[in-house]
C-alpha cells in the first residue's frame, strides 16, 4: 500500500535530453584522475601508496579510518602526487593525482567473486567495507557502517530509485540497464540483514524502467515489491520515501533505521552487488551531464576522480557560457567554481544551466503571507517565520521554530512568489542555533 508525505513541490522534470540515452563509457579517458582522500561523510583515510608508486584499477590507495571509507585507483598508471586539490563539496582537500597509462589493467589481488549460497552477514559487511562503498545518492554515508547498524533491526529494505531532482537520469538508466544486478544485490542484502520486505521505489513516469524491473522480478521469482509513485520533490529524501512506502513518519531527531527501515540508493546497491559477485571495488559510477549550456547531454560511466572538465569534453563542450554549474540536481546541488574538481562517489550529475533555466533570479519583494512555503515544507516548518525572526534579530524565537530540522530541500525558496531566499535564511538560523546564539 502506498502512502503520502506532507509538502513537496512539482518542479519541471527537464529530463528529456538524457532519459532515453544509454549509459556510455567516457571517451576519451582522462589523462589523469584526482582521487580525494575524503569521499565519505564520516571519518578519514590513511594513504597506502606514495608518489611514484605504480597502481592498477581497483588497487586500494587509502584505508578508511575512524569510520571513513577507503579509496581505490580507478585507472592504471602511476601516482604523480598527493596534494591539495579542489573538492566538489567545496574548498580544497588532499587528493591522489594518478597519471593514466590508458591500459586499465586490473589489480590482481582483488578478492574472489562470491557465490550466492556462501554470502553471510559478516562477508557482506567485510566486502562492502573493502570496496569503499559510500552512499551514492547524495549523503556519502559509509555504507558498511549503515549495514552494520541495520543488521537484525529492520523489517523493510527500500531501494531508492525515485530520482526526483530535475535533469538527473543516472539512476533511471542504471535501473533500466542493470536491473538484474540491482535486484540480486537487494535480495542478498535483505537476506543478510533479516529484512522481511524489500521494496524498489521509482517514479511512475519511468515506464521503461518499471517494465524492465517487472519482467526480471517475474523471471527471478523472488519476494520483492515494485512501488511506483507519483512524481513529487523531495520524494527521494530518506524520511519522505520511508513514509511513502510504510506510512511511518520519521521524527526530526530520528533516522529511517529507528523506523525499522534501511534506505539504499539504487547505485549503492549496484556497487555492493559488484563487490560481492565480481570482487570489484567502487571505482566507477554513472553521471548525467546535462543542462541547456551542454552541447550533447549524455549519461556517462565515469572513473571516480575524473575532472569535471573531461565530462564536458566528452559531451561536445559548452554551446554557450553557463550561468551556473552544479554537481547534483538544481534543487540541492553544489555550485562549482572550478571544472578541475573531480567526480566523487556521490556525484550523480554535472549540470550547466543557462540564464533562462536558472530560478531564483527575480528580485525579492515583500512577503504576501500566502503560506505556500509552509504548505510545501516536508518537515512541517514555517520558513517565513524563521526568516523574519532571523532578519529582525529576534533569535529568542528560533528554538520554538526548529530551523535545525530543515533538510535543505529548497522547496520553500522554489515556491515563494516574493523571491525571498528562504532556504539560505533557514540554514543560517539553524547554524546560529547550533552555535548557541539565541540571546
Amino acid at each position: 500500500m502506498k502512502h503520502s508525505f506532507f509538502g513537496g513541490v512539482h518542479p519541471a522534470g527537464q529530463k528529456e535530453s538524457t532519459r532515453r540515452k544509454p549509459i556510455a563509457r567516457l571517451d576519451p579517458q582522462p589523462q589523469r584522475v584526482i582521487i580525494p582522500l575524503c569521499t565519505g561523510s564520516l571519518g578519514g583515510a590513511e594513504p597506502l601508496v606514495r608518489p611514484g608508486d605504480p597502481v592498477k584499477v581497483g588497487q586500494p590507495l587509502a584505508r578508511g579510518t575512524d569510520g571513513g571509507v577507503g579509496v581505490h585507483a580507478s585507472v592504471s598508471g602511476r601516482v604523480a602526487a598527493l596534494e591539495v586539490r579542489p573538492h566538489p563539496w567545496g574548498g580544497s582537500l588532499p587528493a591522489f593525482v594518478v597519471d593514466n597509462d590508458g591500459q586499465n589493467e586490473p589489480w590482481n589481488d582483488c578478492p574472489s567473486p562470491l557465490h550466492l549460497d556462501e554470502i553471510t552477514q559478516s562477508l557482506l559487511l567485510e566486502r562492502t567495507q573493502w570496496a569503499g562503498v559510500a552512499g551514492m545518492g547524495g549523503g556519502a554515508f559509509p555504507t558498511a557502517q549503515k549495514l552494520e547498524q541495520a543488521a537484525g533491526h529492520i523489517d523493510t529494505l527500500i531501494v531508492n530509485a525515485a530520482e526526483c531532482e530535475p535533469y538527473v537520469t543516472a539512476d533511471h538508466r542504471l535501473l533500466l540497464e542493470r536491473s538484474d544486478h540491482i535486484l540480486q544485490g537487494a535480495q542478498v542484502i535483505a537476506q543478510c540483514l533479516g529484512a522481511k520486505r524489500t521494496v524498489v521505489v521509482t517514479e511512475g513516469d519511468k515506464l521503461n524502467a518499471v517494465e524492465a524491473v517487472e519482467r526480471r522480478l517475474r523471471k527471478r521469482g523472488v519476494q520483492m515489491e515494485l512501488c511506483t509513485v507519483g512524481t513529487r520533490y523531495p520524494l527521494g529524501a530518506e524520511r519522505q520515501i520511508v513514509q511513502t512506502v510504510t506510512g511511518r513518519e520519521t521524527p526530526a531527531d530520528r533516522t529511517a533505521l529507528d523506523m525499522n527501515c534501511l534506505v539504499l540508493n539504487v547505485a549503492t546497491v549496484f556497487a555492493i552487488q559488484d563487490a560481492l559477485f565480481r570482487g570489484r571495488a567502487l571505482t566507477h559510477r554513472a553521471v548525467t551531464v546535462t543542462g541547456g549550456a551542454v552541447a550533447r547531454p549524455r549519461n556517462l560511466w565515469v572513473p571516480i576522480g575524473t575532472p569535471l572538465r573531461c565530462l564536458l569534453e566528452c559531451c561536445g563542450g559548452l554551446r554557450e557560457p553557463p550561468e551556473l554549474i552544479l554537481t547534483g540536481g538544481p534543487m540541492m546541488g553544489i555550485p562549482q567554481n572550478s571544472l578541475e574538481a573531480p567526480v566523487v562517489k556521490n556525484t550523480n550529475a554535472l549540470i550547466c544551466l543557462t540564464k533562462w533555466e536558472r530560478r531564483g533570479q527575480r528580485p525579492e519583494t515583500t512577503c504576501i503571507r500566502c503560506g505556500k512555503c509552509v504548505a510545501a515544507c516536508p518537515m512541517h516548518l514555517s520558513p517565513i517565520f524563521i526568516a523574519q525572526a532571523l532578519r529582525q534579530n529576534r533569535t529568542n524565537r528560533l528554538p520554538a521554530l526548529h530551523p535545525q530540522d530543515c533538510i535543505q530541500c529548497g522547496c520553500c525558496s522554489y515556491i515563494c512568489p516574493a523571491g525571498i531566499p528562504l532556504i539560505e535564511l533557514v540554514r543560517q538560523a539553524g547554524e546560529l542555533l547550533e552555535k548557541g546564539g539565541t540571546a
